[in-house]
């Protein structure tokens, strides 16, 4: 059974990878994030197939199991994601506000320079 799960993982992996490389080539995605996906999944792929590996990095830490040190390391990565996610979510937010404030701005000033040139005549 374990076979199976490391044969549909490691497809898997090799589907995230090509997406990976689209989206780079696309321009969805910086060559940073390709950098660190490529070996993420390639990593994976690694641990997968040799459990045993995992558990002698994981005892490398002084943690106990490679499943632990999976779980702590994703969750670091995870809430480091969700860090720069938030703030890149509210750079656009800043944006936003300042382009409609300046659209807004510029709509007023242009009513009133036509009421203003509308009345002289």
């Amino acid at each position: 059974m374990l076979i199976l799960f490391q044969i549909l993982f490691s497809l898997f992996a090799l589907f995230a990878i090509i997406s990976v490389y689209s989206k780079k080539r696309s321009g969805l995605l910086s060559a940073g994030a390709a950098i660190f996906w490529t070996p993420f999944w390639l990593l994976a792929v690694v641990f997968v197939w040799l459990p045993n590996a995992l558990t002698v990095v994981a005892n490398t830490f002084g943690i106990g199991r490679g499943a632990d040190l999976v779980l702590y390391v994703s969750l670091v990565v995870v809430f480091f994601i969700l860090f720069r996610l938030s703030v890149k979510i509210e750079g656009l937010n800043r944006s936003i506000t300042k382009v409609v404030r300046d659209k807004s701005l510029s709509e007023v000033l242009e009513r009133d320079s036509s009421t203003r040139s509308a009345r002289s005549e």
